[in-house]
């Protein structure tokens, strides 16, 4: 018996899925609950910047949504270090406070060039906004401002309202 190669095993037919029963496939998905409608957003309605009621707490909400978003790991650690220098209720990062690209990619360990892309990344997905100061000795310079987008808010929501299973009861 020789050992078989790799062009041996090309010429097998690829094994046949064996067939579920209906039975369990048809009880599976009437044991779950129908999904919400929800309306459909625009591009521009998603990445505004989502509304937080009083009951939830902006640095929290923060970064549970870097952590649930399937942006690259590079642009969420920026943002994760970025909620850090910024205000916990409002996500404004101050003036005097503003960090650079240089300071971002030493407080990561990522290249300039990297934080730059991570920028980017986090304003075009609306994790990030910039504003022009208005007074000031630096009027005129933007400021960075950390916001949710309401399409990951609302998702962060949808999240929260599903009852999780209780462990407790094996």
């Amino acid at each position: 018996m020789s050992i078989p190669s790799p062009a041996d095993l090309a010429r097998r037919p690829a094994p046949k899925p064996s067939a579920r029963p209906a039975s369990t496939a048809a009880s599976k998905a009437d044991s779950r609950p129908p999904l919400p409608v929800r309306p459909k957003l625009s591009a521009e309605e998603a990445i505004a910047p989502g509304k937080l009621t009083n009951k939830e707490h902006f640095r929290k909400t923060y970064l549970f949504g870097m952590r649930v978003s399937r942006m690259h790991p590079n642009a969420r650690l920026v943002g994760h270090d970025l909620m850090w220098r910024a205000s916990h209720a409002t996500g404004r990062i101050a003036a005097n406070q503003q960090p650079s690209v240089e300071t971002l990619a030493l407080s990561t360990g990522l290249t300039t060039g990297q934080v730059d892309v991570a920028l980017n990344t986090l304003h075009t997905r609306g994790w990030l906004q910039y504003r022009v100061l208005q007074e000031g000795k630096r009027a005129g310079t933007r400021a960075m401002s950390l916001s949710i987008p309401a399409a990951v808010l609302e998702h962060i929501r949808s999240l929260h309202s599903e009852k999780a299973p209780d462990r407790r009861a094996r």
